[in-house]
């Protein structure tokens, strides 16, 4: 097992805690991402957000010190008008401008069509795409299952996450949108029921993605689908809209690097964790059990653990990730365009810390 001191917080809030920025985590359905508020390119300040609460705060960190940009107690408003109050509210960054900046904010509410596009002008939030309650979701996807999820990607290499990805586990339905100029309109398109995508079937109601850097271009041009509990996990290549698996493990499977990917609580991100600037490594874990790896690709497909803790662990950092509730994310903390450090926190107790590596 590697030691738990390759990491060192540079912020530290124990359980019970205070949160962070005066936000204080005490709601156990808090969820938290980092951001790129000032269009710098750098996902250097942290969002924080309470659905089904109108609560939403960006904090900026100044030499360790975070205070609120924008600031929505609770109860509050949420923000540019779409208002938080459903539980199911998910909110993530996209660049809707092509500038390559993910400094938008794409707020939706799976079951019911509901999804805008928020502009930041000067810390005014106002809707460049607005579908509200009840609504027709966006570009033909119509969000109106509960399950529904979705994330940013760049589909076409160019670098910028200017793509929407809509996905709905368990049916086999995907699709991706591009945007031109405000109208939104299918690339890849996979209606329900469906056969998913690359040979991934996405039947699995626990199926999750995301966009990742698999071969170290600085592009989040490749798609991450994994089934936690069942060993699967494939990585995917587009080939001018035609997708195949880049690596493959499929049901039941080992897993990746050695991690298994055999219980039905493990998570898995995209990591920046030698620096580079680029999110071309993977961090799983395995809330509750101490257990967190950070595996690299060395060659072909030889993904190896450059950060190793078993089941039992010690987590990482001194952070134990003992709590079922803990969650995961790469973030820029010194300002360099390098996500190269591990937020992690834990919902309805005030905990949260940054990590990081000690070269």
């Amino acid at each position: 097992m590697t030691s738990i001191f390759a990491y060192k917080p540079v912020y530290q809030e124990g359980d019970p805690g205070n949160g962070i920025g005066g936000y204080n985590l005490k709601n156990p359905v808090d969820l938290s991402f980092a951001f790129d508020y000032n269009s710098t390119g750098k996902l250097d300040h942290i969002v924080l957000y309470r659905p089904g609460t109108g609560t939403i705060w960006i904090l900026h960190n100044w030499r360790g010190k975070f205070t609120p940009v924008y600031q929505e107690g609770e109860p509050g408003n949420g923000i540019g008008g779409f208002n938080l109050k459903n539980p199911a509210d998910r909110i993530f960054p996209f660049d809707y401008d092509h500038s390559g900046r993910a400094d938008h904010l794409v707020c939706y509410r799976p079951g019911t069509g509901t999804c805008w596009i928020l502009k930041n002008h000067r810390g005014k939030w106002s809707p460049v795409y607005h579908e509200g309650e009840p609504g027709n979701g966006i570009g033909g996807y119509n969000l109106m299952n509960p399950i529904d999820q979705g994330f940013a990607f760049d589909y076409n290499g160019s670098g910028k996450l200017d793509h929407l990805v809509w996905y709905r586990p368990g049916t086999g339905t995907v699709w991706i949108l591009k945007n031109e100029r405000g109208n939104f309109s299918p690339v890849y398109q996979m209606g329900e029921p469906g056969v998913g995508i690359g040979g991934y079937n996405l039947a699995n109601p626990i199926d999750k993605g995301f966009a990742f850097d698999y071969d170290g271009s600085g592009k989040l041009d490749h798609l991450v689908w994994y089934r936690a509990g069942t060993g699967t996990i494939w990585i995917l290549k587009n080939n001018r809209g035609k997708f195949f698996p880049v690596y493959q493990m499929g049901e039941p499977g080992i897993g990746i690097g050695g991690y298994n990917l055999a219980n039905p609580i493990d998570k898995v991100i995209a990591f920046d964790w030698d620096g580079s600037g680029k999110l071309d490594e993977l961090v799983l874990w395995r809330a509750g059990t101490g257990t967190i790896w950070i595996l690299q690709r060395q060659g072909g497909n030889n993904w190896v653990p450059v950060y190793h803790q078993g089941e039992p662990g010690l987590g990482i950092g001194g952070y134990d990730l003992r709590s079922p509730a803990d969650l995961v994310f790469a973030f820029d903390y010194r300002q360099r365009r390098t996500p190269n450090h591990l937020c992690l926190y834990r919902p309805g107790t005030g905990t949260f810390w940054i990590l990081e590596r000690q070269f």
